[in-house]
């Protein structure tokens, strides 16, 4: 009676546990499937940020080496005769480009700081009050089973057991040979008996 009341126990201190270590679930949970994903995606806009501004830099270069090779050649270029409206949107362009991705990439380093802090903190305090939990579970246990301490270990008669499994397994061992040794005594009596063997054999 004793001992099923101390289960009893043994179930409740688990579950006490299991209520302590719900909440640390739940914070990690947070941290691994919304923290993180929501710094690789602002990582992925700054990519992207990044990609577009470094276009619109290679595609000023292009149109200034092809301005200075219509000057080296002394021939006029239409683009400029007519304005260079096209040079002035690209520059615009740029310039908007390059304040989105010095905007993301600020975002980005902001994020990937506070990621890093929560891995330093976060982590550590969850830890400690994950073995603090583990700790008090075990010392819970032990106050739980220590009145039952007289009843383990269980002494039982090993070599008395094993002995009479191996005379069950040697009987039955021979047991189940016998009739595999008795069909082939049979089946040779049969050969013998069978006048076409005896004429293949002559």
């Amino acid at each position: 009676m004793k001992f099923g009341e101390s289960h009893r126990n043994l179930e409740k201190v688990a579950m006490t546990m299991v209520t302590t270590l719900k909440p640390m679930l739940n914070d990690l949970h947070t941290y691994l499937h919304k923290a993180i994903p929501d710094t690789r995606l602002t990582i992925q806009k700054y990519a992207d940020a990044k990609f577009e501004y470094l276009s619109y830099c290679l595609k000023v270069k292009e149109m200034d080496d092809e301005e200075c090779t219509y000057i080296a050649l002394q021939e006029p270029l239409y683009r400029v005769e007519t304005g260079n409206y096209e040079y002035r949107l690209v520059l615009r362009c740029r310039q908007l480009a390059r304040e989105k991705f010095a905007k993301m990439r600020s975002n980005v380093l902001e994020k990937l700081e506070l990621l890093d802090q929560k891995r330093v903190q976060h982590i550590v305090t969850q830890l400690q009050r994950f073995l603090s939990a583990c700790l008090k579970y075990d010392q819970s246990c032990v106050e739980v089973m220590e009145p039952h301490q007289n009843l383990f270990p269980i002494e039982v008669d090993l070599f008395r057991n094993n002995s009479v499994f191996e005379r069950a397994e040697v009987g039955g061992q021979s047991a189940a040979s016998r009739p595999y040794a008795d069909r082939s005594d049979q089946a040779d009596q049969d050969e013998d008996d069978n006048p076409v063997s005896k004429s293949f054999q002559e």
